[in-house]
């Protein structure tokens, strides 16, 4: 039988999991849930345009504004959660509660105590978790992976540099966390695949040049500097502060690592460049479909109990958001801050 899937949360990336989760025979969309019963509306006409293109059924789920109320009627295997970086929380935990195994959409949460609090309850509860960190899953992560493995690493650099996002909730610190914890998380979940723990992080914010944005109060600017487990150092570089005409090109999100006879370039999700001794290139263009991957590894999981595919499970995840946690409590007290020590 296929897994019988729900959603809380029916915009944004979510739509990215239920093209995938449509196009599996291993999958069912089963129902939907937002706050927002016209979002679901919407992400079933989507889904049935979808299904129409392809020559497959229509599909006809029934839509929920309280996860509780959703989890007590529809018979699900799993739930992905879509939701905006402040709602993580109680809806997680209903989940668990209800046995039911859980897929987050990153960051998983706004507060350390939060995101804590649900991996031990996950733990308790002995389900499959994922998190959609899916550029661990394109063909250019792992070959980086490879080429870094048993080599000295000197130091990396991660860097993000976009544009605003019109959400309101996202121009507030309390609601998103801001750039570092919202969207370069991806980066520093990259960095932590490529090279292991951070243990430890200094970092320096401010609000520069959006000072004319109403209701925005996250820093526009930050920068952090970074001590990983194996002695290697790092450095963090964000801003959403760019406007048309002022990006540039190979920096909108870009790894860049020195290893002992290696350097690497690694644009997310896009193209990787290994430059060995001679000065000898190798390019890696990512595949497409790593999305696809990271939702076959969860559905798999669940279907068989095989977890070796799911290479971003809650746990893992918490410790990436230990560092841009970290990064921005010690911008905010100016002061260096250890990784898990009780903040």
């Amino acid at each position: 039988m296929p897994v019988a899937v729900g959603f809380v949360g029916t915009g944004g990336r979510a739509a990215e999991e239920m093209r995938d989760l449509l196009d599996m025979e291993d999958a069912r969309i089963a129902a939907f849930c937002d706050i927002a019963p016209g979002r679901c509306a919407d992400a079933l006409a989507t889904c049935n345009r979808l299904q129409e293109q392809a020559g497959r059924p229509s599909l006809d789920v029934p839509f929920f504004s309280d996860v509780r109320d959703m989890l007590s009627t529809v018979a699900l295997d799993a739930v992905y959660v879509s939701v905006p970086t402040f709602a993580h929380g109680a809806i997680e935990h209903a989940v668990l509660d209800a046995g039911r195994h859980l897929f987050v959409e990153k960051p998983i949460a706004i507060d350390m105590t939060v995101a804590r609090e649900i991996a031990d309850h996950a733990r308790r509860a002995g389900v499959v978790t994922c998190v959609g960190y899916q550029l661990r899953y394109a063909s250019t992560s792992a070959r980086a992976r490879e080429a870094l493995a048993g080599r000295a690493v000197g130091m990396a650099t991660a860097l993000r540099f976009g544009g605003l996002p019109e959400a309101p909730w996202w121009r507030v610190q309390r609601q998103s966390g801001g750039m570092l914890i919202e969207q370069h998380t991806h980066a520093v979940d990259l960095l932590r695949f490529l090279m292991g723990d951070v243990t430890r992080v200094y970092a320096e914010a401010d609000r520069r040049l959006l000072t004319d944005v109403p209701g925005l109060d996250i820093s526009d600017v930050h920068a952090a500097t970074l001590r990983f487990a194996s002695g290697a150092v790092g450095a963090l570089g964000n801003s959403p502060a760019l406007i048309d005409g002022l990006s540039l090109p190979g920096v909108l999100s870009h790894i860049h690592v020195i290893a002992k006879g290696l350097t690497l370039s690694l644009a997310a999700g896009s193209r990787l460049t290994l430059v060995h001794p001679g000065g000898r290139r190798e390019e890696v263009e990512a595949e497409r479909g790593y999305n696809r991957a990271l939702n076959d590894a969860f559905i798999h999981a669940v279907r068989t109990g095989d977890r070796s595919r799911i290479l971003s499970p809650y746990d893992d995840a918490l410790r990436s958001f230990e560092v841009t946690y970290a990064c921005v409590r010690s911008a905010e007290r100016q002061e260096v801050v250890e990784i898990g020590a009780g903040y």
